[in-house]
């Protein structure tokens, strides 16, 4: 059993989220009445850390896109097949317990890729999405610098797919519209 640091049950506030690191696995601790939830601290969509959100009714929302969780099963309330682990825990002499060994085994079998050390951290989108194609390359300049790519970097539309933007023959101008005198 691990006494989550720092968590003790009268010191997390109803219905906000407070974060924990045990085992390697960022956890959301949600107070709900005389009862916590112990979660697993990403969001399932783009990874974002659900501590950073809040708790609207009996769901946790993501703070980065919206996506909601049931506070006490983990399971999305928009799409049940979406939803965050739950871990045991309970209070005891007034502190927030889980089983390390529970979590520890839930991360052998779900490693986690953040390197909290290093650019962006915590903040990692490790699913990225076919919508925004560029984000990694976006991420790799701002972690390692432009040495690899020249001083103005490659040259695209910040997350934008190129099949997708509009053309420069798609731009028109109706030259009175240029006119400053009206």
């Amino acid at each position: 059993m691990n006494k989550i640091s720092s968590a003790r049950f009268d010191d997390v506030q109803d219905r906000k989220t407070t974060s924990a690191l045990v085992a390697n696995v960022d956890l959301v601790v949600v107070r709900h009445d005389d009862a916590v939830s112990v979660l697993y601290g990403r969001c399932a969509h783009r990874a974002a850390l659900m501590s950073d959100g809040c708790v609207r009714g009996r769901d946790l929302i993501c703070g980065a896109h919206g996506w909601d969780y049931q506070i006490e099963t983990g399971v999305s309330s928009y799409n049940s097949s979406e939803r965050l682990q739950k871990f045991n825990a309970w209070i005891e002499r007034g502190d927030i317990l889980v089983e390390e060994d529970e979590i520890a085994d839930w991360e052998r079998e779900h490693p986690q890729p953040y390197h909290r050390d290093a650019y962006p951290g915590l903040y990692s989108d490790t699913h990225g999405s076919s919508m925004e194609p560029r984000v990694k390359y976006i991420q790799a300049p701002a972690r390692d610098g432009l040495s690899q790519v020249g001083h103005h970097g490659r040259v695209s539309a910040m997350g934008v797919p190129r099949d997708q933007l509009p053309l420069w023959d798609d731009i028109q101008f109706v030259t009175a519209q240029l006119n400053p005198v009206q």
